[in-house]
């Protein structure tokens, strides 16, 4: 019979599978709708603001409550927004719709996060991240794909309504006798948010998510104004996502022993791919920065999250999951805004150029403090 961690990392692969069949949708389905570009930037960025909000509230009732029943709450959410954006015809629902979808994923993504830790064995935590990152990028890979056959088939409408009904299949996956960890006898530890595995791995995040969001932001608006397909710019995305998935487990391992270094290293060989990026700028030569950039983010992902989170206490694995999570909310806010005012006042080139150096002298940063720890450790 299939343990109880891996239904969860099958259904941490469907939710993120289903979520990611409507969002590429919504702005599409928008223009549809007539809706200006102003507000359909609205929209999109709305759930970016309420999931900020609502993460460290769901981190904080994963703790002292039920992982196990805000992963159910959140996927109610997110069905009960997808229903909500199935019968919209305006605005308003979209963004009700987007403000609930970020309510879910907020509840949703903590606890997950958390429960990988709960149930893995004594000094494979890394390892547990690794695969828990695999099946979520599984589902991110798949989700698009599937979004857009089912939109072919049945249009955005019944596409909406599908994936409302699909996100409840994964509920009986969450419902389990396997014992639950409960803490709620023990006090959260708002300490931990200063301790310099956490604070570092956090501050990486931000400025990895940051850079990135601005720079495939305004590529894909690169390659548009020079006429670059929709496809070309698809498939530099595809190949980076593909790619990420092969190195996740073995990043998960490796990140059980050295944190700061493999965290380190993904982000040294992200700012190598950014590099690329400004070397190459257009397909069919992008496509190597999008090779390499798969490997870094591969290597990155687990690695950050293993540093942020192998030594937090359990009673407070929600919430920091929470608060780390939310540096990409915190990319996918400041990065196009940031970018977009650099680009327009120094041009495309300029924004590529400088991209690379924000992920290496974060690398550096964690190099040096890998370095500085193991000499300490090597003298004691």
């Amino acid at each position: 019979m299939i343990s109880y961690a891996w239904r969860l990392n099958i259904a941490a692969m469907l939710f993120f599978t289903f979520i990611q069949v409507v969002v590429p949708l919504i702005p599409r389905y928008a223009i549809v709708l007539g809706i200006q570009p102003f507000l359909i930037g609205i929209a999109v960025s709305s759930i970016s603001i309420t999931a900020i909000i609502s993460r460290p509230i769901g981190g904080l009732l994963s703790d002292k409550w039920s992982r196990r029943k805000l992963m159910l709450i959140g996927i109610i959410f997110a069905s009960i927004a997808y229903a909500i954006l199935s019968i919209s015809n305006n605005i308003n629902t979209i963004i009700i719709a987007r403000i609930l979808e970020g309510i879910g994923i907020a509840l949703f993504v903590p606890s997950s996060i958390a429960s990988a830790i709960d149930y893995a064995s004594e000094g494979r935590i890394g390892e547990a991240l690794g695969w828990r990152s695999l099946m979520i990028g599984i589902g991110f890979s798949l989700g698009p794909a599937l979004g857009g056959i089912l939109s072919e088939i049945f249009g955005y409408i019944k596409t909406f309504a599908i994936t409302s009904i699909l996100l409840i299949t994964i509920i009986p996956l969450i419902f389990s006798k396997e014992r639950e960890f409960h803490y709620s006898s023990s006090n959260i530890n708002f300490s931990s948010l200063r301790d310099t595995r956490f604070l570092l791995s956090l501050i990486s995040l931000i400025i990895y998510a940051i850079t990135w969001m601005g720079l495939l932001t305004f590529l894909s608006a690169y390659l548009k104004i020079l006429e670059y397909s929709d496809l070309e710019i698809g498939l530099f995305v595809s190949i980076q996502a593909m790619i990420s998935l092969i190195m996740r487990i073995f990043a998960g391992k490796a990140s059980d022993i050295k944190p700061f270094f493999t965290t380190a290293l993904g982000l040294l060989i992200i700012s190598i791919s950014f590099f690329a990026i400004y070397i190459f700028e257009v397909p069919p030569f992008l496509y190597i920065a999008s090779l390499i950039f798969g490997l870094g983010i591969g290597i990155f992902i687990p690695a950050s999250q293993t540093l942020a989170l192998a030594h937090a206490p359990p009673s407070s694995r929600g919430f920091l999951s929470s608060i780390y999570t939310m540096g990409m909310d915190i990319g996918n806010l400041l990065g196009p805004i940031l970018f977009g005012a650099l680009i327009e006042r120094y041009g495309y080139r300029t924004g590529f150029f400088i991209a690379p150096f924000f992920p290496l002298i974060t690398s550096i940063i964690l190099f040096l403090y890998n370095f500085m720890n193991f000499n300490k450790n090597s003298t004691n």
